[in-house]
């Protein structure tokens, strides 16, 4: 099937990038045409915390060290699959997760297809009216590009979130993001080979302990819609992991690498042993699982 004209595929990339890791509050940018009231920009200071899209979670990624894995994606013809507004979103953000990993890599054969299937279900879902006629064109043309694909995927953030607030879709929003958390869960664990203490995989993975928290927190804005409501359970028992992690306290050290690069490490380091690393691995499959599938636990 040919991709549709109207752009709708990457803008929904941007509908959970919240970027950054800590839990200021985003403000969302005013346009000529798209000026939110002053009671649609409180409830945005109000309810909007700040987390990593799928893109910013995997970008630590040295892909030359790796190979690609397309066996870890969510298959696209999965996606006929999910008839109702709730397993659509959830997987919406699988998808969303999935595209992160190919763009990474630069996959340009699979980034094809999963262009489709993300805006067929952002179709499905509504969204489609919120998008730039021009942007499918300027990504397709930059496919090889991804420093371009980064970039306009960031200016179109700011659009997208403005949209889904104005049209009362937040609720939509937080059950994307927490699948595209879950799924880019998943893709990290599927990207380590053995457990190891310092392995910078692992490390991000235990990072993303307050990641968790961030969204978790957003999503309870809404948790009076039963779909929000049941998107949050699936949380829960990652949430609850987490939580027996233990936190120590390193010295700051600042150096810079061989492209001249400071990298500041130290501070405030969560730890994850073995046994820990296994059972959230194991719970983070369950609930991607639940996802993909489409069932309960």
């Amino acid at each position: 099937m040919r991709v549709k004209s109207i752009p709708g595929i990457i803008l929904v990339l941007i509908a959970i990038s919240c970027s950054s890791n800590n839990s200021k509050q985003q403000t969302v940018a005013k346009s000529d045409k798209e000026v939110l009231n002053a009671n649609q920009l409180e409830k945005m200071q109000e309810t909007y915390y700040r987390f990593p899209s799928p893109d910013e979670m995997l970008n630590f990624i040295n892909r030359e060290s790796l190979n690609f894995n397309d066996q870890i994606l969510l298959p696209v013809d999965n996606a006929a699959n999910y008839l109702d507004s709730k397993s659509q979103a959830l997987n919406l953000g699988v998808y969303i997760s999935d595209m992160a990993y190919i763009i990474l890599f630069q996959r340009q054969k699979e980034a094809l297809s999963y262009f489709q299937v993300v805006y067929d279900l952002s179709d499905k879902l509504r969204m489609s009216s919120a998008f730039d006629a021009q942007l499918l064109k300027r990504f397709e043309d930059n496919l090889k590009n991804t420093d371009s694909l980064k970039a306009l995927s960031d200016g179109a953030m700011i659009k997208i979130t403005n949209y889904l607030v104005q049209n009362d879709k937040e609720k939509t929003l937080a059950i994307i993001s927490i699948g595209g958390y879950i799924e880019s869960l998943y893709i990290a664990f599927n990207l380590v080979n053995t457990y190891g203490e310092n392995n910078p995989i692992i490390q991000r993975i235990s990072d993303q302990k307050l990641v968790l928290e961030n969204l978790q927190n957003y999503a309870l804005v809404y948790s009076e819609d039963q779909n929000v409501s049941e998107a949050i359970k699936l949380l829960q028992p990652i949430r609850e992991c987490y939580n027996n992690f233990k936190t120590i306290s390193e010295e700051t050290t600042v150096k810079k690498d061989k492209n001249g690069k400071l990298i500041i490490s130290g501070g405030q380091k969560i730890t994850i042993t073995q046994e820990q690393y296994n059972k959230l691995r194991d719970i983070t499959f369950a609930a991607r699982k639940v996802i993909t599938e489409n069932s309960e636990k």
